[in-house]
């Protein structure tokens, strides 16, 4: 709804800002890493913006870049990550880095902090360890394209290796980029068997 805010700075602190637009004080909640690229106060400065709805508050985030937000966005896809914490895990880490410990599959730098015990943590690596693979160097991941991890998910459901059936989905996407989910399931099975 709001993709981006652009404002000065009237108020900071290291988890939120205050932003005049034209009259209007703005509250946007912020990672460490936001804070640590803000300018000066009475400077002008745009963000990337992401507003969360709840049944009990609406709230305005904010992140210097886009990949801060494609990275947020991902961790509050993961069940039982809401916003608070997804930007508390993202003030722990600068996002290559968390990258890199997701892939590592390094459990107590999530537990590590507030609100994140060790059945989350290994949730929040299980569901976004694939999609940070999957990306190069330079970018967060985007979210698979759903016949793809629909596919994924039911195979490894079936007790298939998860590198095995990456590899075969690649492959027979590779040679058929538009199959239906239902075939790109029983071609890997054909292969996986």
């Amino acid at each position: 709804m709001i993709e981006y805010i652009t404002g000065k700075i009237i108020r900071k602190y290291t988890d939120n800002i205050i932003l005049d637009v034209n009259g209007l004080g703005y509250k946007l909640f912020i990672s460490l890493n936001t804070y640590d690229k803000l300018p000066d106060l009475n400077k002008t400065i745009s963000l990337d913006t992401y507003f969360s709805v709840s049944e009990n508050s609406q709230d305005l985030y904010g992140f210097h870049d886009i990949l801060e937000k494609d990275l947020f966005s991902m961790l509050i896809s993961v069940s039982g990550i809401g916003p608070k914490t997804a930007i508390s895990l993202l003030s722990a880490v600068q996002p290559d880095d968390f990258k890199s410990r997701l892939i590592g599959g390094e459990v107590k730098m999530l537990t590590d902090l507030p609100g994140i015990g060790p059945k989350t943590a290994r949730r929040i690596i299980v569901e976004l360890k694939d999609k940070f693979i999957k990306s190069n160097d330079e970018d967060l991941p985007i979210e698979d394209t759903d016949n793809n991890s629909d596919a994924y998910f039911a195979l490894v459901s079936l007790g298939f290796k998860s590198n095995n059936v990456k590899n075969i989905i690649r492959k027979i996407q590779k040679e058929n980029s538009e199959i239906s989910t239902e075939d790109l399931i029983k071609y890997s099975l054909k292969e996986l068997r």
